[in-house]
């Protein structure tokens, strides 16, 4: 995979280390990019300038607490590559039609030959007429490309860390699959999935989706919380890969729930059983540290 060149707006920097978390854990993946060096971070020295008269105090008067925040600020520095704004990037910044602040990174983007710049704000480097842009993205843009990278790293991370005994009855807690019956029509797709309980109970919920994998995710997630409570659980990535049309299918799925994430993955010839297997996998991991 190639190593991007990467301008931090000035803005991002901040609030990864002192600001509201981004949402998702986006700025605790985006972070790792960079610490990883799958991402070359730069900053320029105006940035640091910035983070350096915050110091170590939060927005509120206090230390943040966000994951970022346990990198010492004096780390930053050799964290990413320090971008000084000369006279010349201050001229091509005053020509532009974009805010002076967003238009001195474009500038230095441009002169130093970047592949770009990552924001939260992006339209605020965008004019219109195509003279003055540069490659732009979010933080979710440029995870994209390294997710499921991401999901096999922790998930690996989240194998050593347990017992494997624990991890072997994970999927004990969450009971056993009965059936899963899908139906497409005209409408949106609906599934209703059956759950069994370790107790012996058997719950049965009903949901519609964009898709059918969608419908019977969004139906088993309501029959788990019948008897564990994952209503605030949300599924921030899905990928699912079969090597020919008729070979088993390989899916993953990636779920958050208060900005912790956890990764879990299904084998099986039906693209919905595999789904199904990778996030009742997840909810597995989900359930482990909870109870630990």
């Amino acid at each position: 995979m190639v190593i991007r060149r990467i301008l931090v707006d000035e803005g991002l920097l901040l609030e990864l280390l002192f600001g509201r978390p981004l949402p998702l854990g986006q700025g605790d993946r985006l972070w790792e990019l960079f610490q990883q060096g799958q991402v070359r971070g730069y900053v320029t020295d105006f940035a640091l300038e910035q983070v350096g008269r915050y110091g170590q105090v939060g927005r509120y008067g206090r230390r943040s607490h966000s994951p970022p925040a346990t990198i010492a600020l004096n780390q930053v520095g050799t964290l990413f590559s320090a971008c000084p704004v000369d006279q010349a990037m201050v001229h091509t910044a005053q020509a532009s039609q974009l805010g002076l602040p967003f238009a001195l990174q474009a500038a230095v983007v441009a002169h130093l030959g970047l592949d770009g710049l990552v924001t939260h704000r992006p339209l605020d480097y965008v004019t219109g007429n195509g003279v003055d842009e540069v490659p732009v993205y979010t933080p979710g843009h440029l995870l994209a490309d390294h997710t499921a990278d991401y999901l096999e790293a922790h998930r690996s991370g989240l194998e050593t860390q347990y017992q494997d005994e624990v991890v072997v009855h994970q999927r004990t807690w969450l009971g056993r699959l009965e059936s899963v019956e899908v139906c497409c029509g005209r409408d949106r797709p609906t599934a209703t999935v059956r759950l069994q309980t370790p107790l012996g109970y058997t719950y049965q919920e009903t949901a519609s989706g964009v898709g059918p994998v969608d419908a019977a995710l969004r139906a088993l997630n309501l029959a788990v919380n019948r008897y564990i409570p994952v209503a605030d659980v949300q599924m921030v990535y899905y990928r699912c890969l079969a090597t020919t049309a008729d070979s088993p299918v390989s899916a993953m799925v990636l779920l958050e729930r208060q900005m912790a994430l956890f990764p879990g993955r299904g084998f099986d010839p039906d693209v919905v059983l595999a789904s199904i297997e990778a996030y009742l996998d997840a909810l597995g991991y989900l359930i482990v540290c909870d109870r630990l």
